[in-house]
């Protein structure tokens, strides 16, 4: 009897301190609020853009915070909703349909290309070395080819760089400065190709 007591307290009590497990949150990025759809019209030329590469130190569903000169940890409860590689690629991909320069073309209709779009994302992590002013880092190469005759030629090779403050490291914050930052970039790029002499 006194043991049936003793097993039915300790039972008890291990129940009492067990922690309330932490659910995840996800987060997309979104760079100006506007979807794309099977109903916006994109025009300009064929575009084909290629999925991008991403550093393996940040290809992860969750997010990466930079501690250190060369010291990184990621964040277990809060992570985008899908490999950021594939987000950041269709987020330019929209943008640049919608800036009518482009219209994108499927890869099983390559032929018909007149561009094509790839780029490796080097950098994507909240910069936390500085408690007081946190930054959502990005940075990513793009490189622009025009089809000319049968070949691809180079028209643009560049790497982008956005560090944006951020009120805190809460993730709303980080997803608002990543998103704000990778704005800039397709912004900034868009910019530069539309002075390009084809």
């Amino acid at each position: 009897f006194v043991i049936l007591i003793f097993m039915i307290f300790f039972s008890h009590g291990c129940a009492g301190l067990q922690k309330t497990p932490v659910g995840k949150t996800y987060f997309d990025l979104d760079t100006d609020g506007t979807v794309l759809d099977s109903h916006t019209r994109c025009d300009g030329d064929a575009l084909l853009v290629k999925e991008f590469f991403i550093n393996p130190a940040f290809d992860s569903h969750a997010f990466v915070y930079r501690v250190g000169t060369n010291e990184y940890t990621t964040d277990y409860y809060n992570e985008f909703v899908t490999y950021p590689a594939r987000i950041i690629t269709e987020r330019i991909q929209e943008s640049l349909c919608k800036s009518s320069l482009f219209k994108l073309t499927p890869t099983h209709l390559k032929q018909q290309v007149s561009y094509r779009l790839s780029g490796k994302i080097t950098r994507l992590y909240a910069d936390v070395r500085d408690p007081a002013h946190p930054r959502a880092t990005i940075e990513i190469r793009m490189i622009l080819e025009k089809k000319r005759a049968a070949r691809f030629e180079i028209l643009s090779s560049r790497t982008w760089l956005a560090k944006e403050p951020v009120l805190s490291r809460s993730p709303s914050h980080l997803v608002a400065g990543w998103n704000a930052g990778l704005a800039k970039i397709i912004h900034d790029f868009i910019r530069e190709i539309q002075t390009i002499d084809p």
